[in-house]
């Protein structure tokens, strides 16, 4: 990692004790709006831009413009366009089309006495807010009952209890809301798919080939079916219970998002026994107003949560890696709390205190203690190895082929890079001489 010129961090998340920020919460309240009503988010300032002239252009089609019709010595003349509102429209852009040349009246206006008799009763109590009101009385109450002073009395105020992101989620919809959002979890490796995913698989490259070619900039041959199915639906997991606690299965998923049986999403996961890793995402870039890449990912916690609450052993959730110079992923440690792989001792670090650390230095040791990786002390002889289809540690690989010592020096860094555990478990291919 040391060697690269944007070193790549493992994130992940505690599933258990993830807490929503308030930009989350607003996104989720905006997802949630827009299934109920139909509300697009919008941003009126984007619509409206100053052209050459330095005079203002409305686009017709995207802010809901429409001519206004102006009478100029009896004969009707149509005036520029300018935003029209109606009761349908909740949401309007005002935009007012001001002269240059005209002068700018200063609007005055003379502060009027008040009339006699007007003003507060000073033998009335002030007026003041309700729920000032209330705790006053209660106070007196409680006083009242301990026959003491009101001003000895200390109430101390209730904290709301902080929603959850299940609750947000599970929130009250109407009746008849604007759009439906369903989310289906699909078997994808071959061999092991499910009919729900051969059955939507067109549909599927068709989503993905738009979001690489619009999002990513794609030329239009690149992201081709067999690119897609090499990166986002092969894979080498095996699809399969363990002990019978996970209500899914362990292996590689597709998490489908169908807005009003379309879809519009995709989130490629990894189902293990200890977490969820997140893999890929893409989406319909005519739904970018939606915010899908957070959103799939509080989904995706709220999946992880899920799983954990009958299979106590799934407790993260893998957002994969962590480049703090590139600005596409810092956005993954917005989620709380994310903790940072150090590449030193191998233990999970809070990623606030991991930040200054890599504004500093691109790479970096992330753990402040003197602790080291215990694992990573190897003994080279226990290597396992696979030399002409038969396990053997490299001990006895040595004494096979004596005159291959050249190999040790790429045996002694992949044991560093796998650790104790992994170089006893895993088999070290050894190629046989012809």
């Amino acid at each position: 990692m040391e060697k690269c010129c944007c070193p790549q961090y493992m994130i992940r998340i505690s599933a258990k004790d993830f807490r929503l920020t308030k930009s989350q919460k607003k996104l989720l309240k905006k997802v949630h709006r827009y299934l109920s009503t139909g509300e697009k988010p919008w941003k009126g300032l984007e619509k409206v831009k100053p052209n050459s002239a330095g005079s203002v252009s409305v686009d017709m089609e995207t802010t809901h413009c429409k001519p206004i019709m102006a009478l100029t010595d009896g004969v009707s003349q149509e005036r520029p366009a300018v935003p029209f509102c109606d009761n349908n429209d909740a949401h309007c852009l005002f935009t007012e089309i001001v002269d240059k040349n005209k002068p700018v009246e200063k609007f005055t206006s003379e502060r009027k006495p008040p009339i006699k008799g007007s003003g507060p009763n000073s033998e009335k109590p002030k007026c003041g807010k309700a729920k000032q009101r209330r705790l006053e009385r209660k106070r007196q109450k409680l006083a009242a009952q301990a026959n003491i002073d009101p001003s000895e009395v200390i109430l101390l105020p209730k904290k709301p209890a902080e929603k959850t992101i299940e609750d947000f989620l599970n929130g009250p919809m109407p009746d008849q809301p604007a759009h439906r959002l369903e989310v289906r979890l699909v078997r994808s490796p071959p061999g092991q798919q499910s009919d729900e995913f051969s059955k939507s698989f067109d549909t599927t490259f068709l989503v993905y080939h738009r979001y690489q070619t619009v999002i990513h900039q794609d030329p239009d041959d690149k992201p081709d079916r067999q690119q897609f199915q090499r990166f986002l639906v092969d894979s080498p997991l095996q699809t399969g219970h363990q002990g019978g606690k996970s209500p899914h299965e362990y292996g590689s998923f597709h998490q489908q998002y169908w807005l009003d049986d379309k879809l519009i999403a995709v989130g490629v996961i990894d189902i293990l026994p200890s977490y969820v890793s997140s893999v890929y995402l893409y989406y319909d870039p005519v739904y970018s107003f939606l915010s899908l890449g957070t959103y799939a990912a509080l989904r995706e916690i709220a999946f992880t949560r899920n799983l954990m609450a009958v299979d106590p052993d799934i407790q993260f959730y893998c957002m994969g890696y962590y480049i703090n110079s590139c600005p596409k992923m810092r956005y993954k440690a917005n989620f709380s709390p994310s903790f940072l792989l150090c590449p030193k001792t191998y233990t999970w670090q809070p990623v606030e205190n991991c930040r200054p650390k890599l504004e500093c230095n691109a790479y970096s040791r992330l753990d402040e203690t003197n602790a080291v990786d215990e694992d990573g002390d190897v003994d080279l002889a226990s290597v396992a190895v696979l030399f002409k289809h038969q396990a053997l540690t490299y001990s006895l690989y040595q004494m096979l082929c004596p005159n291959r010592k050249q190999d040790e020096a790429e045996v002694q860094e992949y044991s560093r890079l796998v650790g104790r555990k992994c170089s006893r478990s895993i088999l070290l291919y050894r190629q046989s001489s012809k």
